[in-house]
Order: structure tokens, then sequence, then C-alpha cells
């Protein structure tokens, strides 16, 4: 199940940067060769890099490239790199669940009370700020995942099994 959600994780985000890359481009083209800038591609591209940074994040996160400082850990002994391993992922759950998913549930939530839309495109910003708590369900699952597992190596990267 962490395969399929990695690869189509990584679909959207491959999908997310060329439609970023079309709407800069267009802007590009709008402001210096048509001589009429777009608001409204300026914030598409605002909008998506957004989405694109903060479901990379769960994505890095699920392939384990996250930044870390491993100096105590690599000290230590298998037993307790795996202990300090699940504890982090963990802290990480606990982390993603918390802050991302209930508080991005909340400001989703008070956004689409209030009405709160886009200057130039008129968009509801709450569909914005959804990527909040999916990333967070996707980080949630990942990090509660790797604590089940137990996998003792905090920086592999998931790896499809080999066909034999």
């Amino acid at each position: 199940m962490r395969l399929i959600i990695e690869k189509a994780l990584a679909a959207v985000l491959v999908f997310l940067f060329v439609i970023t890359v079309m709407t800069v481009t267009w802007q590009v083209i709008g402001r210096y060769v048509l001589a009429a800038p777009s608001s409204a591609t300026e914030e598409v591209a605002r909008f998506l890099l957004i989405w694109l940074g903060t479901l990379s994040a769960a994505y890095a996160f699920a392939r384990r490239m996250h930044v870390g400082v491993d100096l105590i850990s690599a000290r230590m002994s298998e037993g307790s790199r795996v202990m300090v391993a699940r504890f982090i992922w963990f802290i990480c759950a606990v982390f993603a669940l918390g802050v991302m998913v209930y508080g991005g549930g909340q400001l989703v939530n008070i956004t689409r009370t209030l009405g709160q839309t886009s200057a130039a495109m008129g968009l509801p910003m709450w569909t914005i700020y959804t990527v909040m708590p999916i990333s967070g369900l996707i980080i949630a699952y990942f990090a509660i995942s790797f604590l089940i597992s137990g996998t003792p190596s905090d920086h592999a990267p998931t790896e499809e099994p080999a066909n034999e």
C-alpha cells in the first residue's frame, strides 16, 4: 500500500509541476512578448507552488529523503537506532495529525466559514488550504507505517520488492 500511495503522490507532483511550468511560461510570454501580464496566472502559479511544496514535503518524508542529523544516532547500537527512529516517527505522526491535520482542518473550516476568496480569480481560499490536512494525513500514514514496520534504517528510501 505504501508503494501505491508513493507512486500516486509522485504522479500528482509531476502533474502539478508540469502545470506550474506551463502557467509560468504563459505568464512570461504574456508579460514580455504580449506586454499584457495576467494576474490570474500569477495567482495560479503561487497556489500551485504552495501545493507542490507541501505535497513534496510529504513525498520526501515517504521516501525518507527529509533532512536529518544523525551525528548522535550514528554512534548508537542498531537496537538503540531502531528505538530512536521509532520515537521520531511517533513524534512525526503526532505533529502531522495535530498541527497539519487538525490545525490545517481548522484553517480550512475558518476560511470556508468566512468566505475568504483569492484576489485575482475569486477562488475560495479553503480549497487552497486543503493541501495542509491532506499532506498531514499522508505524512501521518507513512510515519505510522514506518513505526509499525520498524524498519531500522531511517534514511533508506523505500523500494519496490525485487521480482524473482
